[in-house]
């Protein structure tokens, strides 16, 4: 299952590497999120047939609660399954030494504590999807009664928000220009007889502050960047044009837990560009990831395999693959590459060119994991780049 497993104390990081990562963090998008429940209005006001559709959405969204609970139980078990192998291949290593085993151990208990807690979140989102999708069938006057009860019931499903940091506030500073010294006080008039005094120092200068100007922050306009082609050619057979631009790092991502085991390494890099091919118009994305077991942690990128891309305005895009890739292994056996193609049609061209991205969703074989965009203007960037010449 896992290669080089006599090589236990090497492989140990890596192992857990895998392992955090099929349990993913929340806090840092790799679980979808839970949908977000419908107010429920006072059911005395509304007419029968928006009651028994409120019953109807609730048990939809009842079923996508369960989803995420199930996903959660499907990775807690393999994780489990993961350190379970790894522990059984140092303990036939006679040269794994004792710490090493003793991590795996206390690895291997804390994964089936993670599961049984899973599987026991999976059972009850199962009872409360079975009473929603009943009481869905009842009769707008039944459901008037049970309704409240059944949303309080799908409520307790769903975990409170993490608390949010509070973020620290600044003060502004305030400029000024006016650098005139002020007066020196006069002295008071003395009739005896004067007296040698020391020269008092001169006052200290203010310091003089530049105004404040917006046009030349470049936060606000950062300057143009260039547009790089690493191909432009056109076919001398069909005339059709072949562009595509230099790839660029669209996000990064690692568990923090992670950083100690990956010696300054990042986990998963995504690189993005666009490319024109006549007509037909990509999103490439080419995903570097150091993990020995990546293949069956991720599985491949499959094709018709979805990407859906969420936009700072909060509209969402989803994009096709148009081909599989089952991931190349690079010469250390750590690090592994899945590039996927997304086609992009005559609406997405529209929408990406004029929005700024927030989040991409994509799919892999063993399910999807949702990614944080750093360089949130690179798509809208280089399409301008390829659409204009």
């Amino acid at each position: 299952m896992l290669s080089n497993l006599t090589a236990a104390p090497r492989l140990l990081p890596i192992v857990l590497l895998a392992a955090a990562l099929l349990t993913g963090q929340a806090a840092h998008g790799q679980h979808p999120d839970f949908p977000v429940l419908d107010v429920l209005p006072r059911l005395d006001t509304l007419p029968d047939e928006e009651v028994t559709d409120l019953a109807r959405r609730l048990a939809s969204q009842t079923a996508d609660i369960r989803e995420v609970f199930y996903r959660k139980a499907q990775r807690a078990t393999l994780e489990r399954e993961v350190l379970s192998e790894q522990l059984a291949a140092t303990l036939a290593d006679s040269s794994a030494s004792g710490e090493d085993i003793r991590l795996l151990a206390r690895a291997v208990q804390d994964a089936q504590k993670t599961e049984k807690i899973a599987l026991q979140d999976l059972q009850k989102a199962d009872r409360v999807l079975m009473s929603v999708q009943k009481a869905a069938e009842q009769p707008p006057r039944t459901l008037r009664k049970s309704l409240p009860k059944l949303y309080k019931q799908v409520e307790t499903l769903i975990p409170p928000p993490p608390e949010r940091p509070i973020a620290e506030i600044l003060e502004s500073v305030g400029t000024r220009t006016d650098t005139t010294p002020a007066a020196p006080a006069e002295m008071p008039a003395n009739t005896s007889e004067a007296t040698p005094t020391a020269t008092p120092p001169p006052a200290p200068r203010r310091p003089v502050f530049k105004k404040y100007d917006p046009a030349a922050d470049v936060m606000l306009n950062p300057p143009a960047r260039g547009c790089v082609l690493i191909t432009n050619a056109r076919d001398e057979f069909s005339g059709e044009r072949r562009r595509e631009l230099q790839r660029e790092e669209l996000f990064r991502y690692t568990n923090p837990s992670l950083r100690p085991y990956l010696q300054g390494r990042e986990h998963i890099i995504c690189q993005a560009s666009v490319s024109q091919n006549g007509k037909l118009y990509l999103l490439n994305l080419t995903f570097t990831i150091s993990d020995a077991n990546a293949k069956r942690a991720f599985g491949s990128l499959p094709k018709n395999g979805v990407a859906i891309l969420k936009f700072l305005d909060g509209e969402t895009l989803a994009l096709t693959n148009l081909r599989a890739d089952e991931g190349r292994t690079s010469d250390d056996k750590i690090t592994h590459t899945f590039t996927g193609q997304y086609v992009l049609d005559a609406a997405a061209l529209k929408k990406m060119q004029k929005s700024l991205l927030d989040k991409i969703r994509i799919a892999w074989a063993t399910g999807y994991e949702d990614y944080e965009i750093h360089q949130v203007d690179l798509i809208a960037r280089q399409l301008g780049c390829l659409l204009k010449g």
